[in-house]
């Protein structure tokens, strides 16, 4: 995308970034419980308790390595999730040990970081291209479309776990585990609609991209759905949005959705509590934390999230996630976005299981076109297919499901899946 249109330019265009960046990040996977801040590193942390797994005899992987491409956000002055990459490392570590590999041969990761700035991932896309990688796996950015067609125009596959950008939700070569954005309201218009809601505010950043983004993918799922949609926009950085809450809770609405950084929900949720709003909250991950939770004390109990992962349950997926990362990392805290990275890349990597002979970019592409219904790493029994079908002119998305919990406290409790796709269908 170029430097005008929704991005604008210089100052404004920061903001669009740090607000599609809170958006992405809400989006990705993370322990719940995490305080969901961008500035601390694994090395100090402890791993969370969980129950685990043995691991059962795999196969190694052996011969010349496979190059795969990793870029994450990581040293930057807005945000830093060197955890990512520790996540992302992790399952390639237990799939050289335990899944033979890509094609049968070692994974190895050629790691980029990016500061989180259009420059500086262009210059991760292009140092992907200069290294022959055989494809490019996403942690965290905001920015993907500064590096989506320097790489997929080099017929380098793009994968990602959590589409946040247009480029990533329609080009030819992109691969997004799960439906991203659009099947996150899917899910919520869904759940809306099995609850027997007429109508929904949608609490969002005041941005561009994030309300158009609303307006575009939102409006027409709820409306399939039988649902009214009510956006409200709140600037960024908004300490009171008592305000706005006012307007919105005056139209009756059935239940409040709250889509933005841990400020964000702060400010909203402290305007529900002022003007005694009764309506169930839908919520994604960045505002179960600590700090939200003492800003706004009991106002998230209850309330319904919306999340690609489970890493706390006793499902077998968040079993082997706390078990690969005991082994392969643990120094690095699992109550964060670690399982990020590891989402991401043991999808590829599940993705590519039939891979044989040659293993190529163009190989890559038709085994990722031609992969059904495999499971999404730490998905609570997601799976994702890639053949362009999932959401209809939305060909890079592979899923319409998320899991869904109910929060208790900072905690997320009775983990199920939800699936959207009869809102995507003809």
């Amino acid at each position: 995308m170029g430097s005008t249109g929704v991005w604008g330019r210089g100052p404004r265009r920061a903001r669009v970034g740090a607000a599609l960046l809170a958006v992405g990040l809400g989006l990705l996977p993370a322990a719940c419980g995490s305080d969901g801040s961008g500035g601390g590193g694994g090395a100090a942390a402890t791993p969370a308790a969980g129950s685990t797994v043995t691991l059962p005899p795999g196969t190694k992987a052996t011969g010349a390595p496979v190059k795969i491409g990793f870029i994450t956000a990581e040293g930057g002055s807005a945000i830093s999730l060197p955890e990512v990459r520790e996540g992302a490392q992790a399952a390639a570590a237990y799939a050289n040990d335990y899944l033979g590999g890509i094609g049968g041969r070692p994974i190895q990761l050629v790691v980029c970081k990016s500061q989180e700035d259009a420059a500086s991932a262009r210059n991760c896309a292009n140092q992907m291209v200069e290294q022959k990688v055989t494809a490019v796996n996403i942690g965290t950015t905001a920015f993907a479309d500064s590096m989506v067609p320097v790489i997929t125009g080099a017929r380098i596959p793009y994968t990602t776990g959590v589409a946040a950008s247009g480029a990533e939700f329609v080009t030819d070569g992109a691969f997004s585990w799960t439906g991203g954005f659009p099947a996150t309201l899917g899910v919520m218009a869904r759940t809306a609609k099995d609850k027997g809601y007429k109508s929904v505010s949608l609490f969002v950043t005041d941005a561009p991209a994030v309300t158009a983004g609303a307006n575009a993918l939102g409006k027409p799922v709820f409306a399939k759905a039988g649902v009214g949609l009510d956006i409200v926009a709140i600037p960024l950085g908004t300490p009171d949005a008592t305000t706005q809450v006012t307007s919105a809770i005056n139209k009756k609405p059935g239940a409040v959705i709250l889509v933005g950084d841990g400020t964000f929900c702060t400010s909203v949720l402290k305007g529900l509590v002022a003007v005694n709003a009764t309506q169930p909250r839908f919520v994604i991950q960045p505002c179960l934390s600590r700090t939200v939770e003492d800003a706004a004390p009991g106002a998230l109990d209850g309330a319904t999230l919306f999340t690609p992962g489970d890493t706390d349950s006793d499902d077998a997926e968040a079993k082997l996630y706390r078990t690969v990362m005991g082994r392969y990392a643990p120094k690095t805290a699992l109550d964060g976005y670690a399982v990020t990275g590891y989402q991401n890349l043991l999808g590829l990597v599940r993705a590519l299981k039939g891979l044989t002979g040659d293993v190529s970019p163009a190989s890559v592409t038709i085994t990722l076109k031609a992969a059904r219904d495999v499971v999404l790493p730490a998905g609570d029994g997601l799976t994702f297919t890639c053949d362009g079908t999932a959401i209809p002119n939305l060909k890079a998305l592979c899923s319409t499901g998320s899991v869904v919990a109910t929060v208790r406290g900072t905690r997320a409790t009775d983990y199920r899946t939800v699936d959207s796709a009869s809102l995507f269908g003809g």
